[in-house]
């Protein structure tokens, strides 16, 4: 027997317990970790998402994504319950190809694709590139990078645990095609850091 939208609805885990609040909150919180790469923004997750997504790259897509955006999963992200929560509580239409996706969620760092093969936007229309949502075990220890460019008062040093072994070469060549290239979202256990492609980055050994 089918089940009634209700039903089907009962089945879904939960998304932000005071959607207009958070989903504010963590807009915000993205907007000034995009615009002042490399510091940290609070944002509270959901923890109700369905696991392997994390809470907060679940409050993340949550705001960002809808019914006019397409998302992309790497294969762990790929199940029934993320594809339905997505899409009840987004709208956002699933894709398997990375370079047809607006948004694209990314579960760990060896799962990442090369960036090249995610949507890159043209010259003449930048913005329909992909932002990627990726991930990591944390800041403040870790990898160590130095970052420079808009946004940032001469320099700024960060430290990613979890990030690709070859994030500063991967960021490096992306920042090559501006306007052109995707825009990097770290999703941490309880923050989100920005590198846009604007982001000059340097790994310090």
């Amino acid at each position: 027997m089918a089940l009634t939208s209700a039903a089907f609805a009962a089945t879904i885990a939960p998304g932000f317990h005071d959607p207009v609040f958070q989903s504010q909150a963590t807009f915000r919180a993205v907007l000034e970790a995009l615009a002042e790469p490399g510091g940290e923004r609070a944002v509270d997750g959901i923890a109700t998402a369905p696991a392997p997504l994390s809470p907060v790259a679940a409050a993340v897509i949550a705001t960002l994504a809808d019914f006019e955006t397409t998302v992309w999963r790497d294969a762990a992200l790929l199940t029934p319950e993320i594809e339905a929560w997505l899409a009840f509580h987004t709208g956002a239409p699933a894709v398997l190809d990375p370079a047809h996706a607006a948004f694209a969620l990314v579960s760990a760092s060896p799962d990442c694709p090369d960036f090249a093969e995610f949507a890159l936007g043209t010259d003449v229309d930048p913005s329909t590139s992909t932002t990627l949502i990726l991930r990591v075990d944390g800041f403040g220890e870790g990898r160590g990078f130095r970052l420079a460019g808009p946004g940032i008062d001469g320099t700024r040093e960060v430290t990613i645990a979890g990030a690709p072994a070859d994030l500063a070469e991967r960021l490096t060549a992306n920042r090559a095609l501006f306007p052109r290239g995707i825009d990097l979202i770290l999703a941490g256990p309880t923050s989100v850091m920005g590198l846009p492609r604007t982001t000059h980055i340097e790994e310090i050994r």
